[in-house]
């Protein structure tokens, strides 16, 4: 059990607190809030219970030190404990955070690496470079159904265990597998996986889902416990350096973008590239994820080409081959009508000497 795990078993409030956010959020705001109650030598709950003005005065001065050399890490700070201490009565700490007030952190970032989306070759290129069934089965995941990353840190055997002999598997996300998706205007949407997704993630499932159980974790590490989010960039992060490309240009995310290059150029409907992204559709009826409809969005999605390009020095050869071939059959059909007609001819000779007299 991990140090903010066994945090949080120790005071039963700040677990319920978190129990519902990813994983990765549990961590870091368990976390925090650890190292803010040693620093003050109080346990959560009391500072919690402290007078609003006191215990905020508290929080700006274990944050105040940070806010010139690490201005990011202050602000992250207070929105963790900020909403621990919400959590208890909804009232807010009364923090001046406006521009130019007195708790206001002007949070400075680091310019990020330029951006580099790839495109369906240069994404089987980073495929190609995964050590194992189960990272190669990630990579495809992402790219071929375009999930938010935080989807495989949630994701179970059960989603689609009962599909794995189907040509075309459909993945059903929710506000529980997606947890960004709690912010936005739709329960769930439907992506899919087909073709070289599905067959790997089928070999994937037979090899590490023999004796799983259906609330078993799809993607999983030692002890079956779930993937995490940093787990599965560290993946793609390696053999985006496999591939030869820059580690910094090419994130999780980045795949979802690679996804949404191909969607966006196949000949679909807009409301069904937007259904496919998991986005809202401005304007557009109601409900539109009825089973009638599920069945339109598998189409639009088989529209979509994620399968891979085949070389176009190999498709030359290819044609080569078969024009080679056909010209060959030709020949020898040639060649048997000739011969069938030869023989004709000397039967009918043979036959034209045995008559006479």
């Amino acid at each position: 059990m991990d140090k903010y795990e066994r945090f949080m078993e120790a005071y039963p409030k700040v677990k319920d607190w978190l129990k519902n956010r990813p994983k990765n959020t549990q961590r870091l705001f368990a976390s925090r809030l650890q190292t803010f109650c040693k620093s003050i030598n109080m346990t959560p709950e009391e500072w919690r219970h402290l007078e609003k003005f006191e215990a905020r005065d508290m929080l700006w001065n274990f944050v105040k030190p940070l806010v010139t050399e690490h201005s990011s890490v202050a602000q992250n700070y207070l929105v963790a404990l900020k909403s621990w201490y919400r959590n208890l009565n909804g009232e807010t700490l009364p923090l001046d955070s406006g521009r130019g007030g007195k708790h206001y952190i002007h949070v400075t970032y680091k310019k990020h690496a330029t951006e580099h989306i790839p495109d369906k070759k240069e994404v089987y290129q980073i495929v190609d470079m995964a050590s194992s069934l189960r990272d190669k089965t990630i990579l495809l995941f992402l790219f071929q159904s375009g999930v938010r990353v935080n989807v495989l840190e949630h994701i179970t055997y059960s989603d689609v265990a009962n599909q794995l002999k189907e040509d075309v598997i459909a993945l059903k996300i929710t506000r529980d597998l997606d947890i960004k998706l709690r912010g936005r205007d739709i329960p769930y949407y439907y992506t899919f996986l087909n073709g070289e997704g599905a067959i790997t993630l089928r070999q994937y499932c037979k090899l590490k889902h023999r004796n799983s159980t259906l609330d078993t974790p799809l993607f999983y590490t030692k002890g079956k416990k779930p993937i995490t989010q940093t787990w599965v960039w560290k993946i793609v992060k390696m053999c985006v350096k496999r591939a030869g490309f820059d580690p910094k240009s090419i994130s999780t995310h980045t795949l979802r973008k690679a996804f949404r290059k191909i969607v966006r150029q196949a000949p679909i409907d807009d409301d069904d590239k937007e259904q496919l992204m998991g986005h809202v559709i401005r304007g557009s009826r109601q409900a539109y994820y009825d089973t009638k409809d599920l069945e339109l969005i598998r189409e639009a999605y088989q529209k979509c080409n994620f399968s891979r390009e085949v070389p176009e020095s190999e498709t030359t050869k290819l044609r080569k081959q078969l024009e080679t071939s056909e010209t060959k059959r030709l020949l020898q059909e040639a060649r048997l009508e000739r011969l069938e007609a030869t023989v004709k001819n000397l039967i009918s000779q043979i036959k034209e000497m045995t008559d006479k007299p």
